[in-house]
């Protein structure tokens, strides 16, 4: 196979992918943290993608590396979005389920607890961190930065809520380096993409 089947095979595959998913160029661009030039010239066989956004693709449509180098004319079957809204969802579900349980069986078996509800406080970044798994595995960075930014915060109030002692206010001043912290990060992150 030369460089130039290689080309037309990836172009074939990224134009009706990406018209099956219903996405433009400048869409698809921004999933990838890419520019929407690039998009244009892998279409038109100018250019190839390297594996790793090549890989991107692939995930970003379900579908395996082979399927992007295939030139079978019956498009793969991809793994939908609702599927994996579908895994979140039990995911989200179960978490808060367990919850549930606990503050019942506190409520049951442990009556003189004085705060079972906090179940549910440290539900909140259970649930988030199962977030920053499924944003690391099928989102994209603004995804990731969102969940990791919202897990950071949430620890901090489900620790302020704990200690029960409104001093601790100052935990909220604390947890701003971490949050520049992590913007800083992914800025690295995205530049090192860019390049």
């Amino acid at each position: 196979m030369t460089e130039n089947d290689i080309k037309e095979r990836i172009a074939f595959n990224l134009i009706r992918y990406r018209k099956k998913n219903n996405m433009t160029q400048l869409e698809l661009a921004v999933k990838l943290n890419y520019s929407d030039k690039s998009i244009s010239k892998w279409e038109r066989k100018e250019g190839l993608p390297d594996l790793v956004i090549l890989q991107n693709l692939a995930d970003l449509f379900g579908i395996t590396l082979n399927d992007m180098l295939s030139l079978d004319k019956k498009m793969a079957k991809p793994k939908t979005r609702l599927s994996r809204l579908l895994v979140a969802m039990i995911a989200f579900t179960g978490v808060w389920t367990i919850a549930t349980l606990i503050y019942v069986a506190f409520g049951m078996f442990v009556p003189d607890l004085s705060r079972p509800w906090l179940s549910f406080i440290y539900a909140i970044p259970v649930s988030i961190t199962t977030s920053v798994v499924f944003s690391s595995l099928w989102g994209n960075l603004l995804t990731r930065f969102a969940s990791i930014s919202a897990l950071s915060w949430s620890l901090v109030l489900a620790l302020y809520i704990t200690l029960d002692n409104h001093a601790y206010w100052l935990l909220f001043i604390a947890a701003v380096p971490l949050q520049v912290l992590i913007i800083l990060a992914f800025t690295l992150k995205r530049k090192q993409k860019d390049i």
